[in-house]
């Protein structure tokens, strides 16, 4: 992917109505912990209905070797454990916990070392999920070793529009996301760590540096800037930006020696390792027209959207509210209030009634707009003709693989075609069979 005068992206500019300091949300009566993480397999209960947990306590463990250990994100009682819809609209369990506001904790074991060998098992038994690719974390390092890799990349900021964690722990949580960077530094034995920007953050570029300088950390760094456009943080843009490197959709970053972390993983490592914690709850960031007390959140997982709807505030109630959960070029609408955050959640867009346009597709008037966005340079057009058309032996050779699903076609199609949500049930239906082959 040559990103040589590269002009085909989407034109806006990260503008954030929030700002980057960090609410913590009041402790809520019950939690609805989900035991299903996106593309993670569902994790098994290891507590019982009328367990007595503590915050920290596990409460479930993987089925298999594709999964995370779950923790309680509160001490009180287990009170059932059974199955509710997911974020991601698939059914899993679910364990319900009644807060005792008891406040009891209890902490992982400490290690004894920082070898690769320990840090990696540490990753696994903190629960810790890589929030890029929302797979388990130490999945990236378990198989290969260490010494594969020879580029690191910490993401310190980010382009989404409505998201501002990794900026938010880069700017109070330095020390921690600093330590957590060298964690991962000795995990893969590479020569020094890359912080990258977006242009809009050159300040707080200067204030990690100077961090770093004046402590004395005994590492090596680089800091490189990515222009302040969505979607320049997408792993495969970023790796041609930062490296010059170009990887293919489904190829093997570790086949390039580059793994990519950010600063909310940095800072989880951090936490697990030093203070024996394991992964609870994340930072959210909660925007929108219908949100009164906008910011940036810790969330305790298990928190249902209802009692985040209860503590922010809406703006008006006469109407209903939209969810969106993710970004809102490529975010998910929810309609049900009962739905648990979980631990990928980035962000939650609370959007007024009268702002939703009822979607209306219209023909294709072949104005080539798609194809001038896209970021990896496919031609959206074609592959939704292809698929409404059932011509599936076309799928493969229009590269549908190579989609990062950013919604920018979508966003800039006149006629207002459905392509982001038909690309990606295009490369369903191609990833499937060739599968099936």
């Amino acid at each position: 992917m040559k990103l040589v005068n590269f002009k085909g992206i989407h034109p806006f500019t990260k503008k954030l109505s929030v700002g980057i300091d960090v609410t913590p949300l009041r402790p809520m009566e019950f939690y609805n912990v989900p035991l299903k993480v996106k593309n993670i397999a569902e994790s098994e209960p290891a507590v019982q209905i009328g367990d007595e947990v503590k915050q920290g306590t596990l409460i479930a463990k993987p089925s298999g070797n594709f999964g995370i250990n779950i923790y309680s994100p509160v001490s009180g009682k287990v009170l059932n454990i059974f199955s509710k819809v997911t974020l991601s609209g698939e059914y899993a369990k679910h364990i319900l916990i009644m807060n005792d506001n008891k406040n009891e904790v209890q902490d992982l074991p400490e290690i004894d070392s920082v070898s690769d060998v320990t840090l990696i098992s540490r990753l696994r038994e903190a629960g810790m999920v890589d929030t890029i690719s929302g797979m388990p974390t130490y999945l990236k390092y378990a198989y290969v070793g260490g010494r594969a890799y020879r580029t690191l990349i910490i993401l310190m900021d980010s382009t989404d529009l409505n998201s501002s964690t990794n900026q938010t722990l880069a700017e109070y949580k330095t020390e921690e996301v600093i330590n957590g960077a060298k964690y991962f530094m000795n995990i893969t034995s590479a020569p020094h760590i890359i912080f990258v920007f977006t242009e809009a953050n050159r300040k707080l570029a200067a204030k990690v540096k100077k961090h770093i300088l004046d402590t004395k950390k005994n590492y090596d760094f680089k800091i490189k800037f990515i222009p302040n456009k969505y979607p320049f943080d997408d792993p495969y843009i970023l790796t041609s930006l930062v490296c010059g490197k170009s990887i293919k959709k489904g190829n093997s970053f570790l086949e390039a020696g580059i793994t990519i972390e950010n600063a909310e993983s940095c800072y989880n490592f951090c936490r697990a390792v030093e203070f024996n914690k394991p992964v609870t709850g994340k930072i959210v960031t909660i925007d929108g027209n219908n949100a009164i007390r906008k910011g940036n959140y810790f969330v305790q997982n298990g928190v249902s959207i209802e009692n985040i709807y209860d503590f922010i505030g809406i703006d008006d109630k006469e109407t209903s509210s939209i969810l969106i959960e993710g970004n809102v070029m490529a975010g998910t609408a929810q309609y049900n209030k009962d739905i648990s955050v979980s631990l990928t959640t980035d962000s939650l867009i609370l959007q007024k009634f009268d702002e939703y346009d009822a979607p209306k597709e219209y023909p294709c008037i072949s104005c080539g707009k798609c194809a001038s966005v896209c970021p990896v340079f496919l031609n959206p057009k074609n592959i939704d003709n292809a698929y409404l058309n059932e011509r599936f032996d076309e799928i493969p050779k229009l590269n549908t693989h190579a989609c990062i699903e950013c919604g920018c076609c979508s966003y800039v199609c006149p006629a207002r075609r459905f392509l982001t949500q038909r690309i990606a049930a295009a490369k369903h239906y191609d990833k499937t069979s060739r599968g099936a082959k």
